[in-house]
């Protein structure tokens, strides 16, 4: 399995395996042993169906991979005006979010910790996605801020509607707010419910210069949170109960492609002995 670092390269990689597919196809040897056109139709069909929906398929709530347990994103713009990079709105000061996530198998609980950090301009507070379960809060306990007990607020939808306190925050997300931070502060909390990719928004105070100071994830500013890369996201609980950590939409093709080719060749075979 190997992990699906954006769109245009998975496509790459899948794209070029799917032609190594094709070739065992087309070169199977004598007459006898030639899948017919209509099957090859058929198999071409499949592979290109199943490669065209991993290629649009977007990363929002989908579980991380293990890989990802640990991570972080970075604002890497000056320029408020027109960010670019991992993360959008305006932090021009260095701001950089990390995750460590872990599991006790002996109680199928999730350690979540994020990391805020900026050079400037200390985090007043950190929003980060949950589920909308009814059993959300009674999922959620030993949470902490830099290592101390702490309160939350919500869950709650939080959005545009609450004024100042989420400037630049123009789509609604439900989630709990940690209503204090610093320069470098770590948010953590015991969770049943396992990781996978979601939204978070952290705000500071206002600057002279660039006016509200904010940030999050790229795919909170879009439109159904819909993105094909896992870099416009960051892990957060989810409603779910511990379910597997699933492959990669462009490695399930990719499997379910072997599948198929290992049925076209028992077909042959089961034709050439008639």
């Amino acid at each position: 399995m190997f992990l699906l670092q954006n769109g245009q390269s998975g496509y790459r990689k899948s794209n070029f395996l799917l032609q190594q597919q094709l070739f065992v196809v087309r070169t199977l040897p004598n007459k006898e042993s030639i899948v017919s056109t209509k099957l090859q139709v058929i198999i071409l069909s499949a592979l290109l169906f199943l490669l065209a929906a991993s290629a649009h398929a977007g990363f929002y709530g989908e579980s991380i991979s293990l890989a990802d347990l640990t991570g972080s994103r970075t604002f890497s713009s000056s320029n408020c005006s027109s960010p670019s990079g991992e993360l959008g709105g305006c932090w021009p000061y260095s701001f950089t979010i990390q995750w460590n996530i872990s599991q006790d198998l002996s109680t199928s609980s999730w350690a979540y910790s994020y990391s805020l950090s900026t050079s400037k301009k200390s985090i007043s507070h950190f929003i980060l996605e949950t589920s909308s379960s009814s059993d959300i809060m009674s999922s959620i306990f030993d949470i902490m801020i830099n290592g101390k007990s702490a309160k939350i607020e919500g869950p709650d939808i939080w959005g545009s509607h609450q004024g100042n306190s989420n400037p630049g925050l123009t789509t609604d997300f439900y989630g709990i707010k940690f209503d204090s931070g610093g320069l470098n502060t770590t948010y953590s909390f015991t969770s049943t419910k396992d990781p996978v990719w979601g939204n978070f928004y952290a705000k500071s105070g206002k600057d002279k210069d660039n006016g509200w100071i904010y940030t999050y994830n790229n795919a909170l500013g879009t439109s159904g949170f819909d993105s094909s890369n896992p870099i416009d996201f960051i892990p957060r609980p989810n409603g779910g109960s511990n379910p597997p950590v699933v492959p990669e939409p462009v490695s399930s093709v990719l499997f379910i492609a072997g599948g198929i080719i290992f049925l076209a060749k028992r077909f042959v075979l089961k034709k050439k002995q008639r």
